[in-house]
């Protein structure tokens, strides 16, 4: 791997770990909500149940069950935002296997099967199939069948990428310098 590789790889871990920070805080908020939500259903129903058996009346009831709906909308909401919560950190867990899965294909040459990408992740040959199956697109990744059956999933970018990049620059002072004594030479043989 060159110098260009290894410095996209740093920059992918750093990546990783502020992906790994957003998951970790996107569950904690999930998790949060989920017990709020709760809370709130279980208080709003039994303090609209305690105040309907204490008052008897038709005012009781109203207050009863605005107390009541009040815990059922508040945890309802609750509920719902710790649901959104929980796809996010999904969503960042699934980026975070993708940036690996890439680097993995990176240092393996462009080429990776399923047990590749399974002990590479720590993950079940299953997961790591569902993973790999998810990046098939046939532009970016495609599968190929070898002769004996086994699947592997090439990443044409990194196998089809041109050998390294070299940054050639055109010194224009040095061209410029050497063009003006051959002009100079030049006119000085046609006046003679």
């Amino acid at each position: 791997m060159g110098v260009v590789g290894a410095r996209a790889m740093v920059e992918m871990g750093r990546r990783s770990q502020s992906i790994h920070a957003k998951v970790r805080i996107a569950r904690g908020w999930s998790i949060g909500f989920y017990v709020a939500g709760v809370a709130a259903l279980g208080a709003g129903l039994l303090v609209g149940g305690i105040v309907a058996a204490a008052t008897g009346t038709g005012a009781g009831l109203v207050v009863a069950a605005v107390i009541a709906g009040g815990g059922v909308a508040t945890g309802g909401l609750s509920l719902w935002e710790s649901r959104r919560f929980s796809q996010r950190a999904k969503r960042l867990g699934s980026t975070i296997s993708e940036q690996r899965i890439f680097a993995l294909a990176e240092k393996s040459g462009g080429t990776l099967r399923v047990i590749d990408v399974a002990n590479g992740l720590n993950v079940m040959s299953s997961e790591a199939e569902a993973l790999l199956d998810r990046l098939v697109d046939e532009v970016r990744v495609s599968m190929r069948v070898t002769d004996e059956g086994e699947i592997h999933y090439v990443f044409r970018e990194i196998v089809d990428a041109p050998g390294p990049r070299v940054r050639v620059e055109v010194a224009e002072a040095e061209s410029a310098v050497e063009t003006e004594p051959a002009a100079a030479r030049s006119k000085k043989y046609l006046t003679d």
